[in-house]
């Protein structure tokens, strides 16, 4: 036990205070989903436009001018999409990982409220610094996701014109 009396209602503020980045970092988790989720669905819908683009070209020797360039399109579209997609996974997975980290952040507070070892102090700060470092490393991927969206924009304009 440490030297001061546990005081309950101090011990649980301590605990809940990473529980602030916790619901921070769960509206971002979700608009991140829904984000995924669209992005699935739209990779799953070009798939197969190409793949019936891919059967006329098997019964056909080749496609008229507006539908070669469609083909085209989906085709690049389709290969954003894919790295649009791995950019937005990695945006969650570094927001999950912060929010477990969190978690153990409070725990590893609750354990240095019972164990008076001064090694165990700084423990909880560096569990919660990483965290930290996971929502920037998600914030960063989602930043990038962004940015990438806009360039499929520009893809389906331009073969639009």
């Amino acid at each position: 036990m440490s030297e001061n009396p546990l005081d309950p209602i101090l011990a649980i503020q301590s605990m809940l205070a990473p529980a602030l980045g916790i619901s921070a970092v769960g509206l971002l988790l979700l608009g991140l989903n829904n984000r995924y989720s669209i992005i699935i669905n739209r990779i799953r819908l070009l798939n197969e436009e190409r793949r019936k683009y891919l059967r006329y070209l098997q019964q056909h020797d080749s496609l008229e001018y507006a539908d070669n360039i469609r083909f085209m399109s989906v085709t690049n579209q389709s290969n954003e999409l894919l790295i649009r997609s791995r950019l937005v996974r990695n945006a969650i997975l570094s927001l999950q990982s912060a929010i477990a980290l969190f978690v153990l952040a409070s725990v590893t507070i609750g354990v240095n409220l019972f164990v008076a070892a001064p090694a165990m102090k700084i423990i909880p700060l560096w569990i919660f610094v990483l965290a930290m470092v996971g929502v920037f490393l998600g914030v960063i991927y989602a930043a990038r996701e962004v940015y990438r969206s806009y360039r499929i924009v520009l893809l389906e304009a331009k073969a639009d014109d």
